[in-house]
């Protein structure tokens, strides 16, 4: 029986931002993505600023336009539908958490967002948890559950990346590729029954 619900946060509350940025990188080659890749990694594990990814990502993808504001986050940037549907689940009684790779900004926004509005039982990142660890380990996946004092097979993941969900799958954790609201309504209706 399904008792608590994970949250990836790019692609469910937020779109992804640096995965459009990455595919920009492929068409410049594998050796620009790579680099691309571990920076950002970086920006995860809480090394590298906002302002520092956004000269990043400026740089190897040679477009002096992009600045820091692509990347500011602001409560403006997290879907209201996503917020009005978790506020649904709280009323099945359902435990609610993040599990996502965040950065520095991500985080604070999401602890001052459950501050104010007390919809997380957990918010796990590599960062939070040990930032050496990248966010599909077992440890980091561990944490999670543990913050929300479920069994695996009780907690759902629900994230638009199928790795993670390939990942969480191998640990005995229930699934859901995130592809709209909609579907994931459809989903979620027929789990919870």
């Amino acid at each position: 029986m399904i008792r608590a619900v994970f949250f990836d946060f790019y692609s469910v509350w937020a779109p992804d931002r640096f995965s459009y940025y990455l595919a920009n990188a492929q068409l410049i080659g594998p050796e620009a993505y790579k680099d691309m890749y571990e920076q950002i990694e970086h920006y995860y594990s809480g090394v590298l600023s906002v302002e520092q990814i956004a000269q990043v990502v400026s740089t190897k993808l040679g477009h002096p336009e992009l600045n820091v504001k692509q990347f500011i986050l602001s409560e403006s940037s997290i879907s209201p539908e996503i917020v009005s549907f978790i506020r649904e689940l709280h009323a099945h009684f359902l435990k609610i958490g993040i599990l996502a790779n965040l950065g520095t900004q991500e985080y604070n926004l999401l602890k001052q967002f459950n501050e104010h509005n007390q919809m997380f039982e957990a918010i796990a990142c590599p960062m939070t948890i040990n930032p050496h660890l990248p966010l599909l380990h077992k440890e980091v996946f561990a944490k999670a559950i543990d913050g929300v004092s479920e069994a695996v097979g009780d907690c759902l993941y629900i994230s638009g990346n199928p790795y993670y969900l390939q990942f969480a799958d191998a640990l005995g954790m229930p699934t859901i590729f995130f592809e709209g609201l909609p579907k994931l309504r459809s989903s979620l209706a027929h789990l919870l029954t």
